[in-house]
């Protein structure tokens, strides 16, 4: 049975991995792989009752590489395999509201804890027509929904004055945040009521340990990085929920090696977006978090085109860096 809202803002808060999509060497869904990826983690967060909420079906899931009814069986198994001991958001963004309704209610069914709406997509709506496109999202299901405030899915970014009314509705309980400019975060954490709408921040660590300034407002992190190293991601909660910013840094400065690889490997790989470089997005992390999975000993498997896996040489970079930082 999903958590009520009042206590689901309660526990949306701390390391919040965005789980990737494992799929065999053909190309198959791997479910009985992405069950052996879930209890991993909730057996890092049972182990010290700790602040852990499974992201699923998300950028980071290859959601717009899976069919609508791999989405489902994605959604299914995580809830399933959870079974009560997370809150569980999934991903339910389609680009218009008709669909995206569809499968919010099918997460509803299932069991999910929240459901996680990216802004429309394709076609950009109005600021009227993305409050209606909330709106009508959220009535039409009794669980929480989170806002994915991310422009380079969308296109667009929610202003301030949206978000601060989007926040009123009842079970709109949270926003993934990936606003790049830290005066937006500072906006949102000084108007956005916490009781009203919990904020996350969308961008990870790094970003994180920034939006903490803010009176401590964003009360948790989405991560790539804590699906196969969950302790390098989850100190840095715990050093911030302390005040201790000078540890944090230190196991940023621990994680440089990894982001120094993934630049490479995004430097390889020329975009064509037109999207404006601030506010866009590197996917060449998925491709090295699907290889470190697999080194680790968990299930990532190939990617999905059009993203690109790591070539043979990357494959053993990423393998030196793992052992640099600890993780192998």
């Amino acid at each position: 049975m999903p958590i009520n809202l009042d206590e689901l803002k309660k526990r949306l808060k701390g390391m919040i991995p965005v789980q990737y999509c494992p799929y065999t060497k053909g190309g198959e869904l791997d479910l009985e792989g992405l069950k052996e990826n879930t209890e991993f983690l909730i057996d890092f967060a049972t182990a010290g009752n700790k602040d852990v909420v499974i992201m699923t079906n998300g950028s980071t899931t290859e959601c717009f590489a899976n069919s609508i009814e791999e989405q489902k069986k994605v959604i299914k198994t995580v809830v399933d395999t959870v079974a009560g001991r997370l809150p569980v958001v999934a991903g339910v963004s389609q680009p218009g509201t008709k669909l995206t309704i569809e499968l919010a209610k099918y997460a509803e069914e299932v069991g999910v804890d929240c459901a996680m709406v990216v802004p429309p997509y394709y076609h950009h709506a109005s600021k009227e027509g993305m409050y209606r496109h909330y709106k009508e999202i959220a009535d039409s299901i009794g669980i929480g929904v989170m806002v994915y405030n991310n422009a380079d899915a969308s296109a667009t970014l929610i202003p301030l004055d949206l978000m601060a009314r989007l926040a009123k509705i009842d079970n709109m309980v949270a926003c993934k945040d990936n606003a790049t400019s830290f005066a937006d975060l500072a906006f949102k954490a000084l108007t956005i009521n916490p009781e009203d709408m919990v904020l996350i921040a969308g961008q990870g660590e790094v970003q994180y340990i920034g939006a903490a300034a803010y009176g401590f407002k964003y009360q948790g992190f989405v991560s790539f990085i804590g699906n196969f190293a969950p302790s390098l991601s989850y100190e840095v909660y715990t050093a911030v929920k302390r005040g201790n910013f000078k540890k944090a840094y230190e196991i940023l400065r621990k994680q440089l090696p990894l982001w120094s690889l993934i630049s490479k490997v995004e430097r390889k790989r020329e975009s064509i977006s037109v999207i404006p470089a601030c506010l866009r997005g590197s996917y060449a992390y998925m491709g090295v978090g699907k290889a470190a999975m697999d080194l680790v000993g968990l299930n990532g498997g190939p990617l999905r085109l059009p993203m690109e896996d790591l070539t043979a040489a990357e494959r053993q970079g990423l393998k030196a860096v793992l052992k640099e930082i600890g993780v192998l």
